[in-house]
């Protein structure tokens, strides 16, 4: 019998994560399948993860939330080849939008079920310290994240809320980029970078694939408030300056050493301020579960 382990956050989003939890229970019934639930706490999830890994030994572990929780299962997942789902019951789902998953309920708990598709992953790693599965950036939107965290917003319509402040709030930052090949010198409001190729929103900010041994670095050189509501992270508008993420370095290490401290987050968690970033990729790190 198939042992699936499915770990919830269950702060995720802007509601309640009920209705997953009974779809969950009704196709474990319907499919014979055994089930587990581990709800995240964030101050020892790490420990939790691993007790269960060892304990239940499941076939397959479902991050239930948005990118904070499917960043605290894959980081737990690294090279054991149990493959990973997503259920994306996050204010932002960006990985899960990236490898194109589905936002319906039934569909994506459908999948977790059933799939034998996989795609093997990549991660980044940052100073050899922080994982990351969908994407970081430091700038604007990393100020953003930590407003909306500061005042337990939920939701998308928190992100848009502290936008126009995060903008207000961020000076042009110089900085240095060191590659194996190149070393440039830039300017910008915003450096993204991108293990994915595309926000949780659907906003293509590379060509990249998380599958590819590279990771994108995204420098936003000029930043309009109307360009950066669509980036950052809302719907509103489908139309971007297609110019927004033009500038994109395609590697596999780097070292980004920025003129001044500034806000830092990794799949939509705040991590600080930093002036310097270490920056390697972890190929095929973790196979998931894909349509």
């Amino acid at each position: 019998m198939m042992k699936i382990l499915f770990i919830i956050n269950p702060t995720s989003g802007a509601t309640s994560n009920d209705d997953a939890i009974l779809l969950i229970h009704k196709t474990a019934e319907q499919q014979k399948v055994d089930f587990k639930f581990l709800y995240t706490s964030s101050h020892s999830d790490d420990g939790m993860i691993q007790h269960q890994l060892q304990e239940y030994r499941p076939d397959r572990v479902v991050a239930c939330g948005g990118d904070g929780t499917v960043q605290a299962v894959g980081r737990n997942l690294i090279k054991k080849n149990i493959p990973m789902g997503i259920l994306p019951l996050g204010s932002a789902n960006g990985l899960a939008t990236a490898l194109g998953l589905s936002g319906d309920l039934e569909e994506a708990v459908h999948l977790v079920f059933n799939t034998s598709n996989m795609v093997q992953l990549d991660l980044l790693n940052f100073d050899k310290k922080y994982i990351c599965t969908h994407l970081a950036d430091i700038g604007i939107n990393a100020k953003m994240i930590k407003n909306y965290e500061e005042q337990g917003e939920k939701g998308m319509i928190g992100y848009a809320k502290y936008l126009f402040q995060s903008i207000k709030e961020s000076p042009l930052l110089s900085y240095t980029i060191k590659t194996p090949d190149k070393v440039y010198e830039k300017e910008g409001y915003m450096i993204v970078i991108g293990n994915a190729n595309m926000y949780g929103t659907g906003i293509r900010i590379s060509e990249g694939s998380v599958s590819d041994g590279k990771f994108e670095i995204c420098n936003v050189p000029k930043i309009a408030l109307d360009e950066a509501i669509k980036a950052g992270l809302t719907k509103f508008n489908v139309f971007l300056d297609e110019d927004m993420f033009a500038d994109v370095i395609s590697c596999a290490t780097a070292e980004i050493e920025i003129n001044q401290r500034v806000d830092f987050q990794i799949d939509g968690e705040y991590m600080g301020e930093v002036d310097r970033l270490k920056i390697s990729i972890l190929p095929s790190a973790i196979p998931v579960l894909i349509n």
